[in-house]
């Protein structure tokens, strides 16, 4: 299976949507279920994977990014974190960022100093890149004959659920069970049209969901589950003398 199925997210909704587990409701909760997940992905960054490497292609500059399904039964490329090349035959360590683009660099006359022909000519390596709307990759300089090679291109993507996914990570579901579930009663409790339409509480769990979204797992979009020193900081002259220039504490 990809990852864990959405509606075992259930159990823990009924807990704050009364009925939220009967048959009848199943669709709609299901739906609430996918897009918090969906939100949750995009807004934490919390679901990172290196894609499998691609084949760097002779006159090729587009390339479709593929997430595996080992986490997900539909996975969707929300950003690109890097995308590294090397040469073909090199080995790991030789590996090279390439950099990123705006869309705009391209398009606005003049910028860095790009002429209007660059993007169309070919080099023996690319050295920038831009995503598009449809999770197409571009490499620019456009790749020649001796820039191809067999799994010379890495990209490390942020991916979320699609809308037609039934399954997310597992370790999501392990570590946010209950984020997700007030994430998904506070959407259900602020709708007018459903029957569980209640503002105050819709506001309490948003609330809740919140806090855990943009705090905890926010922090490990950059730390990850790793425990690093932190410093507290005091304004000059705390420990005494109008000269200092303040100080910190690591633990």
């Amino acid at each position: 299976m990809a990852g864990t199925d959405n509606n075992d997210y259930t159990e823990e909704v009924s807990y704050y949507v009364k009925g939220a587990e009967k048959t009848e409701n199943t669709t709609f909760i299901d739906d609430q279920i996918l897009k918090t997940l969906r939100d949750f992905c995009t807004e934490t960054w919390i679901w990172r994977e290196v894609l499998t490497a691609i084949d760097v292609v002779d006159t090729e500059d587009e390339y479709t990014l593929s997430p595996a399904v080992t986490n997900c039964d539909v996975p969707k490329v929300h950003m690109v974190d890097w995308v590294k090349y090397k040469e073909d035959g090199n080995d790991d360590d030789q590996y090279t960022f390439l950099y990123p683009w705006n869309i705009e660099t391209e398009e606005v006359a003049g910028t860095g100093g790009i002429s209007a022909g660059w993007v169309y000519t070919e080099s023996t390596a690319p050295s920038v890149f831009y995503v598009t709307g449809d999770e197409t990759l571009v490499l620019k300089p456009i790749p020649d004959d001796s820039a191809a090679g067999t799994a010379n291109l890495l990209v490390k993507c942020i991916l979320t659920p699609a809308l037609t996914a039934t399954t997310a990570p597992t370790h999501i579901y392990h570590n946010w069970l209950e984020a997700i579930g007030q994430g998904v009663a506070a959407r259900v409790m602020a709708m007018a049209g459903k029957k569980w339409y209640n503002p105050s509480l819709a506001n309490y769990y948003k609330d809740q969901y919140l806090r855990v979204r943009n705090d905890e797992a926010r922090a490990q979009r950059w730390q990850g589950k790793t425990r690093t020193n932190n410093t507290v900081r005091f304004p000059a002259g705390f420990s005494g003398g109008s000269r200092s220039s303040g100080g910190g504490i690591s633990f």
